[in-house]
């Protein structure tokens, strides 16, 4: 039985995507132009380095691009961000089921915010951010430490995640993954499961 349920933030818990690729698509049309949904979604869902790193080989907008980005982001996610359909009666139910929910994001402090503000924060334990200042995925480090500081058995652990560096950070740290398919973008061959529902993850855990 899994125990330690280990949650990634943007597009695990929380149906961040669209808002960001929005922010993206503004950011750029300011600056005349022009890229696809589609194409900025594939980059995202990779990795936001990756997004950058495009931006930057491509069209060579470093700071101003970023910047802008960053606050297209925030301001829609303040009214549009919410979690995805059914995650928070999983969490509520791994909590009452006396077990663990963990966050391990490379986002910062916001998503402790967006956990208080749909009353989820109670239903978690150990809380990884930028703020922690670990390596980044896919290194293990944060999930070792996280692994320590709450004895959890490697066996009873299990990292839900939708992009496969959540799964190789996982199995780095000789954890199983659970890859959240979110968006059909990308297949993960690195997960022992693979969902598109979090109804199928009340099943798998053995949820009552």
């Amino acid at each position: 039985m899994y125990k330690h349920i280990i949650w990634d933030f943007d597009g695990t818990l929380f149906d961040s995507y669209p808002i960001m690729v929005k922010a993206a698509i503004t950011a750029l049309e300011e600056q005349g132009i022009y890229e696809s949904y589609d194409k900025i979604m594939s980059l995202i869902k990779i990795s936001f380095t990756n997004l950058y790193d495009y931006f930057n080989e491509t069209y060579y907008i470093g700071d101003t691009l970023i910047s802008n980005f960053e606050k297209y982001r925030k301001e829609l996610e303040a009214d549009e961000i919410k979690p995805f359909p059914y995650v928070v009666d999983v969490c509520r139910r791994v909590y009452e089921s006396n077990r663990f929910n963990h966050l391990y994001t490379h986002r910062g402090k916001s998503s402790i915010d967006y956990l208080k503000k749909y009353d989820m924060l109670k239903y978690f334990t150990g809380l990884i951010t930028r703020e922690s200042n670990f390596k980044r995925k896919p290194d293990p480090e944060a999930l070792t430490w996280l692994k320590q500081e709450y004895n959890i058995n490697e066996n009873e652990a299990l990292m839900v995640g939708d992009r496969d560096i959540d799964i190789m950070a996982a199995k780095n740290a000789g954890i199983e993954g659970c890859y959240y398919k979110s968006y059909p973008l990308y297949d993960s061959k690195y997960a022992k499961y693979t969902i598109t529902d979090y109804t199928l993850l009340i099943d798998l855990l053995e949820l009552q």
